[in-house]
């Protein structure tokens, strides 16, 4: 995936404070004259205000460029109410009048991408919003409002996360979740420890082995590509000591992760390789017999990610809200592959022709595909003749945002 380039501007600060979580992203405009502000600024008018500075994180000005607002690990102060969990991207101009600049939009784009990615929330319109979709104003401007609505935005940011679909004779390339399910179940693990292992790797890292814990990306001033290339090369030395979390696992303790960095040196590896990194993770699994025993003897999703949860990852928060929301991910494994290939293999020849034969999991994408007119046909009238296979694609593409 490409990384935007982000202009950095060193902007001084009052107190600010740490951001818990981040799940959605809020889009802004300037407002009143369409004017090319920059961050500095911006920042300047917030200070006025008697702010900390500048309460968006990203600043995009009408050429494109991204400047770097409040810190990204940083509380915001651009949507009353709900800035402890988004974060805030400015686009200078008035959208009440004015249109966004190409360059703008494609640069939105592709940062939104790269915050779905680091953050692991997906690229759709429940996580992708205007200010004015949370509260009484006219921002970001009907005209950049219009490009939500009719999925410019977050139709360009997954193309820029996922790619175009590829039309080759080959075999598509098999998706990490896949790779992961095959490689845990090729091990041995039964589909609810399978389930419960992968709903809290995504928790972690999204499943992306070269995650870069974000308070470090600001720290160190690197991305996640950016600090694994130069781990690999050797430019960067503190990667055993830094305390960064790092990869599918968030590798943290300095002994850890000179084991996975030893691992994947001596197998010729990257140390982001997903591959590796699974090999290597196994290998902790096998060093810790009472988990694996505990979740062999899982008797639910629910079972194995509290399992995970409590012997193996130990993240400091292990509410009652945190166990939910990783049993919630481990559940969507556990639907998209244990549960849909024990149905394939009890009758793979079965189509689908409506929504209510659907299986309920799946029910709410394909309604969408409908009345979106993606399947069905005018009205969605027409048979639907989906095999299993088809219907779980779909689910998992839905998931990605891609609908």
């Amino acid at each position: 995936m490409e990384r935007a380039n982000i202009k950095e501007t060193n902007l001084s600060f009052g107190s600010l404070y740490k951001r818990d979580s981040t799940d959605m992203v809020v889009l802004h405009h300037t407002g009143g004259n369409d004017i090319d502000a920059s961050a500095e600024q911006i920042h300047g008018w917030h200070l006025n205000n008697g702010w900390a500075g500048i309460g968006y994180h990203f600043v995009i000005r009408k050429d494109g460029t991204i400047e770097r607002g409040r810190p990204e690990w940083a509380v915001g102060s651009h949507a009353c109410g709900e800035n402890n969990h988004t974060i805030g991207i400015h686009l200078s101009g008035d959208f009440s009048q004015a249109k966004p600049t190409t360059e703008q939009i494609e640069k939105c784009a592709m940062l939104i991408a790269n915050l779905s990615a680091d953050y692991g929330f997906p690229i759709d319109r429940e996580h992708v919003l205007g200010h004015g979709e949370l509260m009484a104003t006219d921002c970001p401007g009907a005209n950049l409002q219009t490009l939500l609505d009719d999925g410019t935005i977050t139709g360009k940011a997954n193309w820029y996360r996922y790619g175009a679909v590829e039309q080759e004779e080959s075999a598509p390339k098999m998706l990490p979740e896949e790779k992961i399910w095959r490689f845990l179940k090729g091990k041995g693990l039964n589909d609810y420890a399978a389930a419960g292992l992968m709903g809290n790797l995504y928790a972690e890292s999204g499943l992306s082995s070269t995650n870069l814990e974000n308070y470090y990306e600001c720290k160190l001033g690197m991305s996640d590509d950016e600090y694994t290339r130069a781990v690999d090369s050797g430019e960067y030395q503190n990667f055993v000591y830094d305390r960064a979390g790092y990869g599918l696992a968030q590798w943290t303790y300095y002994n850890r992760k000179a084991g996975l960095l030893e691992y994947a040196r001596a197998k010729g590896k990257s140390v982001g390789d997903l591959d590796i990194q699974l090999e290597f993770l196994w290998q902790e699994l096998q060093m810790n017999q009472y988990l694996l025993e505990k979740l062999a003897n899982a008797g639910s999703v629910q079972d194995a990610s509290n399992t995970v949860l409590f012997d193996f990852e130990r993240p400091a928060d292990q509410s009652e809200a945190v166990q939910s929301i990783r049993e919630k991910y481990a559940q969507d494994y556990y639907d998209d592959f244990a549960l849909t290939n024990k149905m394939l293999l009890e009758d793979d020849e079965m189509r689908y022709n409506n929504v209510n034969e659907v299986p309920e999991w799946a029910r709410p994408t394909i309604q969408k595909m409908i009345d979106k007119g993606l399947l069905g046909g005018i009205g969605g009238k027409d048979k639907l003749d989906l095999t299993l296979e088809m219907i779980r694609v779909f689910v998992i593409n839905d998931r990605a945002g891609l609908y």
